[in-house]
């Protein structure tokens, strides 16, 4: 498979979205663009892709504020120095971006000025300034100053993975000029800083001596830390709108941050929409910063996850315009009014046939890659890739091409499919720690979530699993929802990300023992129900759901059983949907046989000439339950099956049989999504 990921794929809208903002004037409204969605949904690729498309031309910073909490975790002001270095360099027909004003607060603070002598002090800030900046012993602008920054940074900064060769080499060309900073841009960058900008300082000596203090906590001072970074990210933005004014200067400037839902990143995003909101109430107008941030966390500041108190109501990444946000954002001076909020969606079995198209067999393995990650693009990339290297390493016999597939989450993904550590065991052990992140951590919350996957529907599981655990269950809920990993089924279901199901599923039914004790309790909660009776609960036919975890169970003769007698007491369109719903349980069948072969195997004395109808019906759920299973059936295989049996059961059926013969033309013209 090629190394080239998923990148602009079902993404343009946003790519659009960014060219509009950045040729907007320097002072018009533009929105902090925030990509929402689980991890593995794209949003670094889709970094990458917009930084691929326009950092040649334009001035962009991607930062990763995932690696940098991984760090320990960097201040703000460490931050800004490295956007100020990327967003600093040369570009053709441009002048080159100058920041007087965040380079003088960055040198001010750099290192502790107190020997409690005020005027002593104040000439030796303002020489250290001017020393690092014009002085003869500065390698230039930028190196003195960010050399040591740059030492901690790998990684952080840059590219994001999936950026060309050809445009990382593009980048490194236009590295930030060395030499001395202007004599007029040293002044104006000193200068800004009085006037009571710092208060209560007047005079900028004053006020750069007062950040010291803040910084290193010198001198008594009740602010610190924090306050510094308020006032830099100030001069940051004061040095963009100053630069934007020019004659051939850039008119906009653009910042990818990803994973902006750790410390760091909320951090950043906080300050950046609180100064904007102090630009509106003084007028100022907006600064020309385009930003778009990814998050993988429901953020606090926006209220519940379930988004009910949020005003800016998050849309599908496909609806992303500059017209759109306008038309529906906050109204002015909420605190939601700069947020665009866009869900990104998984990918189209279209798309991923475009990620499969290296894989061997691609047209026809694609369809079951969509049906076995729900699109989603992390996963699908790293299940192509894994299929790909499975077939060079041991092709699969001509007669059973499927083999590598259906085995694939117990496959080892090639490196680096998990990152830059040590490569995972199995595709569903490394795809788990990606999804889950710390929940994958700590054992007693995996082993919880692996019982929750055998249910349909999770708020049951954690009633009946969880016992004795309550905390856990609600925090578990919470930490999935605040993941995007557990959303509201059409049908009021409370439901796992299918990816994310299926390698829970899996890693149940490497546990025998396990797997049947879960789907036994289940089963038994629908028959009995806690106090002992059937549980009842509206819209909830507890029969079914009880035969769900029975066939789960390998019980097919009960089953079917059941289903037949629903034949003649149902209408058929009814029926059809009880037949659905039974035998889309899971199974932990023999992976290593062919869906034909296993068929045969579970229903030795299914195919005689004179079928019954308890024949062909107990023929059909073994049929449909190893079809529902992109692991059992990837490729579909048992439709003719179906089709055939569907045939047989309308014939059967002395009226209203028009719904099973529609079902059975269904399955032999099918065509997945």
């Amino acid at each position: 498979m090629p190394d080239q990921l998923v990148g602009l794929r079902g993404r343009e809208p946003v790519l659009q979205l960014v060219r509009d903002c950045l040729a907007l004037p320097p002072d018009a409204d533009r929105p902090v663009t925030v990509l929402l969605g689980p991890s593995g949904i794209g949003a670094t690729d889709l970094h990458a892709g917009i930084k691929e498309q326009l950092a040649p031309e334009v001035p962009c910073a991607y930062l990763n504020f995932l690696r940098a909490d991984a760090g320990g975790g960097l201040p703000l002001r460490t931050v800004l120095a490295g956007v100020l270095r990327e967003l600093g360099r040369k570009m053709r027909d441009f002048s080159e971006p100058a920041f007087p004003r965040l380079l003088v607060g960055l040198i001010a603070t750099e290192a502790p000025l107190d020997s409690h002598h005020r005027p002593q002090d104040r000439r030796s800030v303002s020489k250290l300034v001017r020393d690092r900046l014009r002085g003869p012993q500065g390698q230039g602008r930028y190196d003195s100053l960010l050399g040591p920054v740059t030492e901690v940074m790998g990684g952080l900064f840059g590219a994001p993975p999936g950026v060309s060769e050809a445009t990382r080499e593009v980048l490194s060309a236009v590295a930030p000029r060395p030499g001395r900073i202007p004599r007029r841009l040293l002044a104006r960058g000193i200068a800004w800083y009085g006037g009571g900008r710092v208060p209560p300082s007047e005079e900028p000596a004053d006020a750069l001596l007062d950040l010291n203090s803040w910084q290193h906590g010198t001198g008594g001072q009740v602010k610190g830390p924090e306050d510094v970074e308020r006032v830099l990210l100030r001069a940051f933005l004061a040095d963009l709108r100053d630069h934007a004014r020019g004659l051939l200067h850039h008119r906009s400037f653009l910042l990818l941050l990803d994973n902006c839902h750790t410390e760091a990143g909320r951090k950043f995003l906080r300050m950046l929409l609180e100064l904007r909101h102090e630009d509106q109430v003084n007028r100022q107008g907006c600064d020309p910063l385009v930003t778009v941030a990814s998050v993988h966390r429901w953020l606090d500041e926006w209220g519940p996850y379930t988004g009910a108190q949020w005003n800016p109501e998050p849309v599908e990444s496909d609806r992303a315009s500059l017209d759109h946000w306008a038309a529906t954002r906050s109204a002015s001076g909420t605190e939601d009014y700069w947020w665009y909020p866009l869900e990104l969606r998984p990918l189209r079995l279209t798309e991923t046939r475009d990620v499969c198209a290296a894989v061997p067999r691609g047209e026809e393995t694609a369809p079951a890659v969509q049906r076995l990650t729900g699109g989603l693009p992390w996963a699908v990339r790293h299940t192509a890739a894994t299929l790909a290297a499975a077939h060079r390493e041991q092709p699969p016999p001509a007669d059973d091409p499927s083999l590598p597939l259906r085995r694939v989450p117990g496959l080892r993904p090639p490196h680096p499919a998990t990152g830059p550590e040590q490569p995972a065991p199995s595709l569903a052990d490394a795809s788990l720690g990606y999804l889950l992140e710390e929940l994958a951590e700590d054992p007693g919350s995996r082993s919880v979530l692996i019982r929750w996957s055998a249910a349909r529907d999770l708020s049951v599981c954690a009633r009946v699993l969880t016992s004795g655990a309550g905390h856990r269950g609600s925090s578990l809920r919470d930490g999935l929802r605040e993941r995007w990993l557990l959303s509201d089924s059409e049908d009021g279901r409370l439901v796992l990300h299918p990816w994310l199901r299926r390698l829970l599923l899996w890693e149940l039914g490497s546990d025998e023992a396990l797997w049947r004790d879960t789907h036994e309790r289940l089963a038994e909660h629908y028959r009995t129900g806690p106090q002992g009776q059937p549980e009842q609960e509206p819209g909830v036919d507890t029969e079914l759901e009880e035969a769900y975890h029975s066939l789960a169970l390998g019980r097919t003769g009960p089953v079917a059983a059941l289903l037949t007698r629903r034949f003649t007491s149902r209408t058929s369109e009814e029926w059809i949907r009880d037949f659905d719903l039974v035998t889309s349980a899971p199974n932990r069948l023999d992976k290593s046989r062919p869906p034909l072969a296993l068929l045969d195997s579970l229903t030795p004395g299914d195919h005689g000439p004179a079928m019954s109808l308890a024949s062909v019906v107990h023929r059909m759920v073994v049929a449909r339950w190893i079809w529902s299973d992109p692991l059992s059936d990837p490729g579909r295989r048992l439709n003719a099956v179906l089709a055939s049996a569907y045939d047989h059961v309308a014939a059967l059926r002395s009226a209203r049989s028009s719904p099973l013969y529609d079902e059975a033309v269904r399955y032999r013209q099918w065509r997945d999504q």
